[in-house]
């Protein structure tokens, strides 16, 4: 007799394992560049180099991560890759009970951190449609709203850095670990392997890429999201920890502020698109007009803003990222065939998150040559020229209809 509630039980350890996972990487998107930052003070370019080195990993092993979780129980090698994440932060807490804290050191714990995230992305991505029990969108839009809500608490708690302690809070990290890693096995106890997949992993990434080229839909889709990845998180990595230290005069609360109010900005995409709101918009279309709206959010972040408008402008540049996070990830899953979703996943993020150490490293070297504000400038401009680009070749801009659930 089978167990009727089991999809939604998975579903709700699913959730839970993303929320612990999120509250983790919540403190780490605050502690690593305030490290950085705040508390050993380097300079632009070498916050770029820093942001570089934790980013690379997913240009260089994404693709991998997506060929290995298809061949895999992704319940299980998603405790396994948890665990591993036991060894930077070993790393770190070593680093910090011994006052040890210095440039190289705290690169070498954020490249690590990076390379386990790489091959965690991908798994935890094609571990959702397995366990979801509603409409894709919606399931994604749900992870979304739970990821960042989480995020936002772990930002939260990084902010009291200097008031608990750095050995405190990547105590909590490596409890969040465990945690999470067990939580995400518990969400998907038995699958049957697919023999379609029974590839090897050289052939698994070159078919995966092929795919992704060849299908129009989806190479335009790369094209925004690389653009996304490159221009936008090259800023949202660089510039605003740089923005609360130098423009603003503010600490590590303040930091955590300028993060947390950006991730304010995602969860309220998530929750209109849980409400059904846009359900019947055209999702490519959207994407560019999103693309194109935040590169003007960036112009206006050159400005020199007062404070309250900063965080408006950060609010609104975080909103429309997240509605372009669930329709790029929806899209991706609705555009692969079964066959090839950790693929397409991995490749989704190969084009966001591998084009991110490149874009944080040339936003670092910008800022250093030509200032803080003219390179968000410049950023800018350059995110509304490549929206302009898809509206006219993208056929993103003119796919018909909405996504398939």
């Amino acid at each position: 007799m089978s167990d009727t509630g089991a999809p939604e039980k998975g579903f709700r350890y699913f959730l839970s394992g993303v929320g612990t996972g999120s509250l983790l990487g919540g403190l780490q998107i605050v502690l690593y560049p305030w490290l950085v930052v705040g508390v050993l003070h380097e300079s632009a370019e070498r916050v770029g180099v820093a942001q570089m080195a934790a980013m690379l990993p997913a240009l260089l092993f994404v693709l991998l991560g997506g060929a290995l979780s298809e061949n895999r129980h992704q319940g299980r090698l998603l405790l396994r890759l948890y665990l591993l994440y036991l060894i930077p932060f070993g790393l770190l807490l070593w680093l910090a009970l011994g006052d040890h804290l210095s440039y190289l050191l705290v690169v070498l714990f954020g490249f690590s951190y990076g390379a386990i995230t790489a091959f965690v992305q991908p798994a935890r991505e094609s571990l959702l449609p397995k366990v979801a029990n509603e409409q894709l969108d919606r399931a994604v839009a749900r992870m979304g709203l739970v990821q960042f809500a989480c995020q936002s608490v772990g930002m939260f708690a990084a902010g009291w850095l200097d008031s608990v302690g750095l050995v405190t809070l990547v105590v909590v990290q490596l409890v969040l670990a465990v945690a999470t890693g067990l939580l995400l096995r518990r969400s998907l106890l038995t699958e049957t392997p697919s023999v379609a997949v029974a590839t090897r992993s050289r052939h698994a990434i070159s078919e995966g890429l092929k795919l992704a080229w060849q299908t129009l839909p989806l190479r335009h889709l790369m094209a925004a999201v690389f653009a996304t990845g490159f221009l936008g998180l090259g800023v949202y990595l660089v510039v605003l920890p740089l923005l609360a230290r130098e423009l603003y005069g503010g600490g590590a609360a303040f930091f955590a502020w300028l993060q947390l109010t950006f991730t304010a900005g995602v969860i309220t995409a998530n929750v209109l698109v849980i409400r059904g709101v846009g359900s019947h918009w055209r999702a490519g279309r959207f994407m560019v007009i999103s693309l194109l709206i935040r590169g003007g959010l960036l112009a206006l972040l050159a400005c020199h803003l007062s404070a309250w408008a900063l965080f408006a402008v950060i609010f609104l540049w975080g909103l429309f990222s997240g509605w372009s996070m669930v329709l790029g990830r929806t899209m991706v899953h609705d555009l692969s065939p079964k066959t090839h979703a950790s693929r397409m996943v991995s490749v989704y993020q190969l084009s966001l998150f591998g084009a991110a150490p490149l874009g944080a490293w040339s936003c670092g070297q910008l800022v250093a040559w030509v200032g803080l504000l003219p390179a968000v400038a410049l950023f800018g401009s350059l995110t509304i020229l490549a929206a302009v680009w898809m509206v006219w070749r993208s056929t993103l801009f003119r796919m018909p209809g909405v996504i398939r659930h």
